[in-house]
């Protein structure tokens, strides 16, 4: 049997366990490409597929696999590596950073891994997807995911996630020998995609996917604070740790990472006000910091602005827009903006009523000045006016005495 490059039996309706080649794997020496996701598969993976030395591109995701991470030492081209909606267990080996080094996407999400992240993974220099998500993963957030240089990388080039050197097919006999470029393959022999929770929607990535840098570690019980060395990884677009038991702060600096497109911190302990660096985030259209323990004022401007209500339910202390709660600073602006507006209105009362007296008194006055004749008619009514008055009190007096 000729040996397969490609082999994609993805989407159909097989079931059962894969067999074993029980040593006739000659056929599959040369395959670069392998894929039976959405399936119903199960049983164990096969031991005879972390034996292929070509192999660069491995999907099995979305089947019912069970038992505990295939033997994968062997493939040391492994870019893709997928291993999604199953149910492995056990813990994700150390040997993954140290051997599989080409590595760029690894997704398990959504399997029954447990144990803490290996630290190994970091010496991954070259990854770009890494999705933890939906598994039993506990303990810190290794700080040494620093040292994931592809995802501190910034304004990427659109290339091949595929090296040239990786898709050359060469064939030798004892009689010839033979070395081919497989460049004009149809896009159906080379469907290398990946689907992952991006902005609160499972998206899939296909083409574009030397332009991604996602972290998914959301839905375990990772505990502790966010690592102050995750900020360093400024090429990365989407970062979701939601859904686990987090405490701490959020990062005062997390505005340096300006490629985040999407931030979920979602139902964790976080405590603290939302740090004011977040509006440095020009790229974010996607925020959710829902039930935390954060309280203060939310930052306002550029992109924080466009986000609804329901990126920050379930903080009760939270205060300014988009939310309906006010911040107690506010109140006392608009009371004291009340107060100068009432004292305002007395003054300007005031103002009015003296004005007009004396716009009166001179109106009289100046008419008198100006009017000899009623100025002694008005003089002798006055003088008529005070002796009546003075006539009368003095027989009242003299009443009230004879009495």
């Amino acid at each position: 049997m000729p040996s397969i490059i490609f082999l994609d039996l993805s989407h159909n309706n097989l079931y059962g366990e894969i067999p074993n080649c029980n040593g006739n794997a000659s056929s599959y020496e040369m395959l670069k490409f392998l894929s039976m996701s959405y399936n119903n598969l199960n049983g164990s993976i096969p031991q005879w597929i972390g034996n292929l030395p070509t192999l660069f591109s491995l999907h099995l995701n979305d089947n019912v696999f069970q038992g505990e991470m295939p033997f994968l030492k062997n493939c040391s081209k492994l870019i893709t590596l997928d291993l999604g909606e199953n149910y492995l267990t056990g813990s994700v080996p150390s040997w993954i950073g140290e051997k599989l080094l080409s590595l760029k996407i690894l997704r398990l999400h959504s399997n029954k891994f447990h144990g803490s992240i290996p630290m190994e993974l970091s010496k991954l220099k070259k990854l770009q997807i890494l999705d933890l998500a939906q598994n039993f993963f506990s303990g810190l957030i290794p700080k040494s995911f620093k040292f994931l240089n592809s995802m501190a990388i910034q304004n990427k080039r659109l290339e091949p996630l595929i090296p040239d050197d990786y898709i050359i097919f060469s064939y030798q006999r004892p009689d010839f020998s033979i070395s081919l470029k497989l460049f004009n393959l149809p896009d159906i022999l080379l469907p290398d995609s990946i689907s992952i929770d991006y902005k609160g929607i499972v998206r899939e990535f296909k083409g574009i996917l030397s332009l991604v840098n996602i972290i998914d570690l959301s839905c375990n019980k990772l505990t502790g604070e966010v690592p102050i060395e995750l900020l360093s990884l400024v090429g990365l677009m989407s970062l979701n740790l939601s859904r686990n038991q987090l405490t701490g702060e959020i990062p005062k600096k997390i505005g340096v990472m300006q490629s985040l497109e999407s931030l979920d911190l979602s139902r964790n302990h976080f405590l603290g006000e939302i740090p004011k660096s977040i509006v440095m985030l020009s790229a974010l259209n996607y925020l959710n910091l829902s039930y935390n323990q954060l309280f203060g004022r939310i930052p306002t401007g550029t992109q924080l602005d466009t986000f609804q209500e329901s990126s920050y339910y379930g903080n009760p202390k939270l205060c300014g827009k988009p939310l309906h709660k006010t911040c107690e600073s506010d109140e006392h602006k608009i009371h004291d903006e009340g107060g100068n507006s009432q004292d305002d209105d007395d003054f300007s009362l005031f103002l009015g009523v003296g004005l007009g007296f004396v716009v009166g008194l001179w109106s009289v006055l100046g008419t008198l000045l100006l009017k000899r004749t009623w100025a002694t008619t008005y003089f002798q009514f006055l003088d008529k006016m005070i002796n009546n008055f003075y006539v009368f009190v003095n027989m009242k007096l003299n009443q009230w005495f004879n009495q």
